[in-house]
């Protein structure tokens, strides 16, 4: 694809991630993405069969990006950095990008994830990245063998957590309360 067009592509995709915010998923049609993008509305069409196939190629484009920002870990590092590492980028990365952390909780909640979750395999929304790392330590021996569905809940449950506390205003980002919650995960799936 070349850049004009992957320029409109993502123009597409950002003007629809920040509507999607302000209005919600049934309150953003089509014509007012395009108008946002500055595009035609038949030029979403050439990307994007309908808006179920445009939100749900969001969804994707955001754990893309996402998944980029915090899986990019030094392979030295040894298994527990490398589980604090991607924790605190994800927090990082989701505090700095409110707009896609959002979307991705709105998606997760709506009858769009039931639909992707049916019909494409977790490589399409990178949730195979999260299993693969939480397979390496177990077969490893160093974290806990228990279920990924646990396993995302603790580590991830507690990510958008602190960022929700952060975003309401409940608590303040704090260096010292960020390591002291990874700190109290990590000793949850030690395999001690």
């Amino acid at each position: 694809m070349n850049v004009q067009l992957l320029n409109k592509k993502e123009a597409i995709f950002e003007s629809t991630l920040t509507l999607i915010n302000e209005n919600g998923f049934h309150g953003t049609p089509m014509s007012q993405i395009a108008s946002h993008a500055n595009v035609a509305t038949g030029t979403i069409y050439h990307y994007f069969a309908s808006k179920d196939e445009l939100i749900t190629e969001l969804f994707a484009y955001c754990r893309v990006k996402t998944n980029e920002h915090i899986f990019n870990v030094e392979e030295s590092l040894s298994y527990k950095e490398k589980f604090f590492y991607i924790w605190n980028r994800l927090v990082d990365y989701y505090l700095a990008n409110k707009k896609i952390f959002w979307f991705i909780e709105q998606f997760y909640s709506s009858p769009y994830y039931e639909l992707i979750q049916k019909t494409k395999d977790p490589s399409y929304y990178g949730a195979d990245r999260m299993r693969m790392f939480f397979t390496e330590g177990i077969h490893a021996g160093i974290i806990r063998n228990v279920s990924f569905p646990t396993l995302i809940s603790l580590y991830i449950g507690a990510a958008t957590s602190h960022v929700k506390m952060v975003t309401y205003g409940f608590c303040q980002a704090q260096k010292q309360g960020r390591e002291d919650l990874i700190e109290i995960i990590w000793n949850g799936v030690n395999n001690k």
